[in-house]
């Protein structure tokens, strides 16, 4: 059983080079000023293209092919407000307030049907704290349905995981904006982290937040078209960008390149966080400009991880100081430089962790 307890050693020579060098980066006013620019113009683009694709469809009904083109416009939208909306604001990136970070994270409530409140302590803190260490990181936490970690059990329907992960990658958004954010309450944790049940103006932005979702999606859409029209398209929609969703941070840590842990060989106090992130995580695509702007900057997970409440138009510039800091301090820096080679290191990864442990003639039939 996991510990409930669980620290890291703090700072580092590693972290605090690497931070002295972020930092005078980040001290220019340009760039600061560029970064915020991009962050909030991308902002506009992805709730724009949301606004304008469910407009059309409700307001004007179109034919099919603009009617399909809406579609995508509104998918596309879907997961640039999931990337590059609700991630950098509810990690505190947005503004230095935290209440202006909170409402503009409340997107992912009402436009993407799953609670933020939830949300900051399933991501913020169970996976930036803990990240590929079982029974505290959520993340890779998905027994009986599959084994990320070598530190989990086996069990004999793990060997086919690589090839019955996709549907499951389908069903994982769905079950977040349905069900997941309900179990998460009801066990109050995610993890080893401790979820309290929402009060106040938190509890009032969950119910709100996920009536205004079922508004837009379900009730106003059913006015105007058949409701299995309607349910059929949700599904299909959700399912897509929740593979989507799934498959981009699974790349970055659920790899050949990356290290897993269990919580008794990191220790207590004895790990370094910040080595321990960068080892964690692997980059991807990090040359390919279209896609770093369409996943917000998550192909750079170890710039994301060390630094979470730095916006994510940083992060191309950011990674050449965190690389410069691992070579000198000997620290493994791991990059897939194509999205075919991250996939099939996922592929593999998840071949592995099912044949591990399991009896030889269990393997081989």
């Amino acid at each position: 059983m996991a510990s409930a307890k669980l620290t890291f050693e703090s700072g580092g020579t590693f972290l605090r080079d690497t931070r002295k060098d972020a930092e005078a980066y980040l001290a220019q006013s340009r760039v600061r000023a560029r970064g915020r620019v991009r962050l909030y113009a991308k902002a506009l683009v992805s709730l724009g293209m949301m606004a304008a694709g469910w407009s059309v469809l409700i307001f004007a009904q179109p034919g099919f092919v603009v009617a399909g083109l809406c579609l995508l416009a509104l998918l596309a939208g879907v997961l640039l407000t999931a990337f590059c909306v609700q991630h950098d604001a509810n990690h505190g990136a947005y503004f230095r307030r935290r209440n202006l970070n909170h409402l503009v994270g409340w997107s992912a409530d009402a436009l993407l049907g799953y609670s933020s409140y939830a949300w900051r302590v399933k991501h913020n803190v169970a996976h930036h704290t803990y990240t590929n260490i079982d029974g505290h990181d959520d993340d890779i936490t998905q027994m009986p349905f599959a084994r990320l970690s070598p530190s989990q059990s086996p069990r004999g329907w793990y060997r086919y995981q690589h090839l019955y992960i996709w549907p499951l990658y389908l069903l994982m958004g769905l079950r977040w904006q349905t069900v997941g954010d309900i179990a998460a309450f009801a066990r109050g944790k995610i993890g080893e982290s401790v979820l309290r049940f929402p009060r106040g103006l938190n509890l009032a932005g969950v119910v709100l937040g996920k009536a205004i979702f079922v508004t837009w999606v379900f009730l106003i859409p059913a006015l105007v078209y058949p409701w299995w029209l309607v349910l059929g398209t949700y599904l299909v929609l959700a399912m897509v960008a929740s593979l989507v969703m799934a498959t981009t941070f699974q790349l970055a840590h659920c790899v050949e390149e990356a290290s897993f842990a269990s919580a008794d060989s990191v220790g207590h106090g004895t790990t370094d966080w910040a080595v321990h992130e960068v080892q964690t995580t692997v980059n991807f695509c990090p040359r390919n400009s279209v896609l770093t702007w369409m996943l917000g900057g998550l192909n750079y997970q170890i710039e994301h991880h060390l630094f979470p409440r730095v916006p994510h138009t940083h992060y191309p510039e950011l990674s050449a100081i965190v690389r410069r800091n691992c070579e000198r301090h000997g620290i493994r820096y791991s990059t897939q430089p194509t999205l075919g080679r991250a996939l099939r290191s996922h592929y593999r990864h998840l071949r592995a962790m099912g044949r591990l442990g399991i009896p030889l003639e269990i393997e081989v039939g």
